[in-house]
């Protein structure tokens, strides 16, 4: 083997070397970013989760006061969808380490409240029914 034949051989293998290392670079980048999205995702969905439970709470909160004082008005739906949203808009500030997640509320029917949760171009979309979870009863004061 003369020297040309060396610095030949020499010379594929730099190229091959380079261009195996740039696709296993770009292998990690991309399971980093799918990893990142999937936290986002996840964490999103356990925004919705928490979502339910505060209406949930909210509602048992409501009841309480109904059954401490009997003679209490009722409040209508839209009255405790008001006093809902500043406890869902806290949710996100629980943790503070992540990258802020914001609530959205598209336009829905009279019982329903949809919610949108978006964090980092990902977003999660939910129909939460006032009545399923206790905050208002079908035909009583939508």
């Amino acid at each position: 083997m003369n020297l040309a034949e060396t610095v030949g051989a020499s010379l594929v293998l730099v190229v091959g070397c380079s261009a195996s290392a740039q696709l296993w670079s770009q292998g990690i980048r991309a399971s980093a970013e799918v990893a990142q999205r999937e936290a986002q995702i996840e964490r999103l969905e356990s925004l919705l989760v928490a979502s339910e439970g505060t209406a949930r709470q909210l509602a048992k909160e409501e009841a309480a006061q109904k059954k401490a004082n009997p003679n209490r008005p009722v409040p209508t739906c839209q009255a405790l969808t008001a006093q809902l949203m500043p406890r869902l808009q806290a949710l996100p500030q629980s943790r503070p380490s992540q990258p802020q997640a914001t609530l959205s509320l598209p336009s829905s029917g009279a019982d329903l409240l949809h919610l949108r949760w978006e964090a980092g171009g990902v977003q999660r979309e939910r129909l939460l029914s006032l009545s399923a979870v206790g905050l208002c009863r079908e035909g009583s004061n939508a």
